[in-house]
């Protein structure tokens, strides 16, 4: 049988990009139906954003990289009630990998560089832009690859298929067959606990002290958020709206730690100088913005939903 001809879609009729539906939960679901369901709507983000992607819109891959964080911070938070096949995760692994690689490259060009004062930063800019459009280009093959479609399709067999059963079925006492209502309440609290932690910790000028704090700020607002429809209305609102702001200000630092990583590469062609002012800019604007980050966090890790 001849192989199917590649559709080649222009810029102009990519669809927009897709962002994170609300998942929609019922109060007497059990765990693994909410698994199921979290999942899927995981799962749909990242395959609806890749029409875009492989058009090189840059805000789908931005989606399509959401979606998959998604995926996989709910994979962590239920690693140990439903652990997922080690091949399966090595392959999210390497699709995290092909992807955040392009979108490091899309904020230097488009957020960072732009932002910066006191030089003119078009070469540099069109340097970044020039990496990030190759990157682009070597996403294509890999999207386009069996090995991506055996990806999606042994995800999708893995949630609609409920693989993490055992072959006798789910017993009585078995966590998954417990009313998501209440087996939510450990999950949810394990992510905060693991945020108080890491904030504790926190030095508020040390990047990967940060990152870390931004990882766990992430997946307690993605619990926040998977678990919205079964968490008390008034508190989930004001949690994942105060999580956010966090999270924007996290997000812009690691974007400048991103950048000073970045930045070396454009000096190797022949931006040595604009280069090394922008790094000495990045450094600057990552310590102010730093400044008093503590304290901003410590709000939200005093705040409880479960």
């Amino acid at each position: 049988m001849e192989a199917e001809p590649t559709v080649k879609l222009s810029k102009a009729d990519a669809p927009a990009p897709v962002k994170a539906a609300r998942v929609r939960l019922k109060r007497k679901m059990r765990m693994e139906d909410a698994l199921q369901r979290i999942g899927l709507n995981c799962m749909a983000q990242i395959e609806s954003n890749v029409p875009g992607v492989l058009v090189q819109n840059v805000e789908s891959l931005h989606q399509m990289r959401v979606g998959l964080r998604r995926l996989r911070a709910l994979l962590a938070m239920f690693r140990d009630l439903a652990p997922l096949p080690p091949g399966l995760q090595e392959e999210l692994d390497w699709l995290a990998a092909e992807l955040g690689a392009t979108r490091d490259w899309d904020v230097l060009a488009g957020t960072i560089l732009p932002s910066i004062t006191g030089i003119q930063t078009g070469a540099l800019q069109a340097a970044a832009q020039e990496q990030a459009r190759a990157l682009h280009k070597n996403l294509l093959p890999a999207l386009r690859s069996p090995r991506y479609g055996q990806l999606v399709q042994q995800m999708n067999g893995w949630l609609h298929g409920r693989q993490w059963r055992p072959a006798a079925g789910l017993g009585p006492d078995d966590p998954l067959a417990k009313c998501a209502l209440d087996g939510l309440v450990p999950l949810v609290r394990k992510a905060q606990r693991r945020l108080r932690k890491r904030v504790a910790a926190l030095d508020e000028n040390d990047a990967p002290s940060r990152h870390r704090v931004r990882i766990a700020a992430k997946k307690a607002r993605y619990a926040a958020e998977f678990f919205r429809d079964l968490l008390p209305k008034k508190e989930v609102k004001a949690y994942i709206k105060c999580l956010s702001g966090v999270q924007d200000r996290l997000g812009h630092l690691n974007d400048l730690a991103v950048a000073d990583r970045l930045l070396p590469e454009l000096a190797h062609h022949g931006h040595a100088h604009d280069g090394a002012y922008a790094r000495g800019w990045v450094g600057g604007s990552a310590c102010a913005a730093a400044h008093g980050l503590r304290d901003a966090l410590g709000k939200v890790a005093r705040m409880k939903l479960a």
